[in-house]
């Protein structure tokens, strides 16, 4: 049986059989694979540990007719503590869902992964000390990017203007003279927090997470991101309805 080594981090599990499970990954230069992982329901199973949800693990991979079967699994990374702290949990679904109703099988979704790599361990370390929300409307905002469909933050995309950036649309920033042109769905922006969406989408990923704010800025920006999600995908997000207010 021919097998292939890769690296994945388990976005879902199913159960299959009286005890195997049906492993959903985002897998480094693979992107969507599906993975039966035998016997992994029960108690001394050796994959027990990496076929849990969230988890990053090493992986042999056996292609099978139809299906591929895991083989071999070391745990990279288990995110245990996400477990713990009902908000991170909360964050992390959404992250995963996000994931899990976008890529596709055969893509290569590396900076996607890398994304969700970052976003997962601040949730789970708390170090440094990021809200969960904002740790969100980050990992939303940079997806955003990584698919193509980021709004542009430089200037207002009516008129091209550069002065009285107060709102955003689907499409980027709208002064205040333009707002009545908008026929869909809007938000206000404040300055600080456009200048923390800025931030957000113009930094490299190891600086884009590490900005200080307060709760009123993480709301306008995670307000922000979901009405972004809501204007390009048909998907509700159902995870974002078991976040605290």
């Amino acid at each position: 049986m021919k097998t292939f080594k890769t690296r994945g981090l388990v976005l879902r599990e199913y159960e299959a059989g009286e005890s195997d499970k049906r492993l959903l990954f985002l897998c480094k230069g693979v992107g969507r694979l599906f993975v039966y992982a035998k016997g992994a329901r029960k108690p001394k199973s050796k994959f027990i540990a990496a076929s849990q949800l969230f988890t990053y693990a090493d992986l042999v991979i056996a292609e099978g007719r139809g299906f591929n079967s895991m083989a071999q699994a070391t745990v990279i990374e288990s995110f245990y503590d996400l477990r713990t702290d009902y908000d991170a949990l909360c964050c992390a679904h959404v992250i995963t869902e996000i994931c899990e109703k976008t890529i596709l099988e055969n893509e290569n979704c590396d900076d996607l992964l890398r994304l969700t790599l970052k976003a997962l361990g601040y949730l789970h370390k708390k170090e440094p000390p990021l809200s969960h929300l904002q740790v969100l409307a980050v990992f939303m905002l940079r997806f955003f990017l990584w698919y193509g469909v980021a709004p542009s933050s430089g200037e207002c995309c009516v008129c091209g203007g550069d002065v009285g950036l107060s709102f955003l649309c689907a499409e980027g920033l709208v002064c205040n003279d333009h707002k009545r042109n908008l026929s869909g769905e809007f938000v206000p922006l404040s300055p600080h927090a456009l200048t923390a969406l800025r931030y957000i989408l113009e930094n490299d990923l190891t600086k884009a997470f590490l900005f200080t704010v307060g709760d009123g800025i993480v709301r306008e920006i995670q307000n922000a991101a979901r009405m972004l999600w809501r204007h390009h995908f048909e998907w509700e997000l159902r995870s974002l309805t078991y976040l605290s207010a």
